[in-house]
């Protein structure tokens, strides 16, 4: 055997490595699409709506609605005015702990590791009622689903943001347990918020 052909094979071997870790999920454990459109939807929200349990300075801890909690460290809602224009930020990294969330019709439990990081940055100039919107979640969440458990990534960012009414519209679009997807924003986040 050439010399080439052994360093190819030595080469191969992180690589075959990297496949076998414990990051995968395995065959038939899958979420379908419908499944994780309606796991990311109660994502999004997570925070929002719940009762919070524990509150400081740069974090807090909001009992999710059918059992479990879920941490958010990172900047807290703050508004901040420069002249004629306000700005407000929320920029959380989310860790689940056996949370437990429902739609339609499907209970999930959820956990970090991954965590996700939930974004959002508004601005308006001026009094002409326009207002410029940023808004992502980003990194995973590991989930339960009766006898099936695995774990997403996630990438959504709200496009083509609109502030109407006190209610955000646009939809979330991006890829979330390896499916393209695209939600309402008025599904994602709720009216609420």
């Amino acid at each position: 055997m050439s010399p080439l052909r052994k360093l190819m094979h030595i080469a191969a071997f992180p690589v075959v490595l990297t496949a076998c870790g414990d990051d995968v999920v395995e065959p038939g454990n899958e979420l379908t699409e419908s499944e994780a459109v309606a796991l990311l939807k109660k994502t999004g929200g997570l925070l929002f709506g719940s009762r919070i349990t524990l509150e400081s300075e740069d974090s807090l801890v909001v009992a999710c609605a059918q059992g479990g909690s879920a941490t958010a460290v990172g900047k807290l809602p703050d508004e901040e005015f420069a002249g004629d224009t306000l700005r407000l930020v929320i920029d959380y990294q989310i860790t689940p702990s056996d949370c437990r969330v429902t739609h339609d019709g499907l209970q999930f439990t959820i956990n970090g590791g991954p965590d996700f990081r939930f974004y959002f940055g508004g601005e308006s100039v001026g009094s002409d009622g326009e207002v410029d919107i940023d808004a992502s979640v980003s990194g995973g969440v590991k989930w339960q689903l009766e006898d099936r458990s695995g774990s997403c990534p996630m990438r959504v960012t709200l496009v083509d943001p609109r502030f109407n009414d006190g209610q955000i519209e646009g939809s979330y679009k991006g890829m979330f347990c390896s499916y393209d997807v695209e939600i309402d924003a008025t599904e994602f986040l709720p009216a609420d918020w």
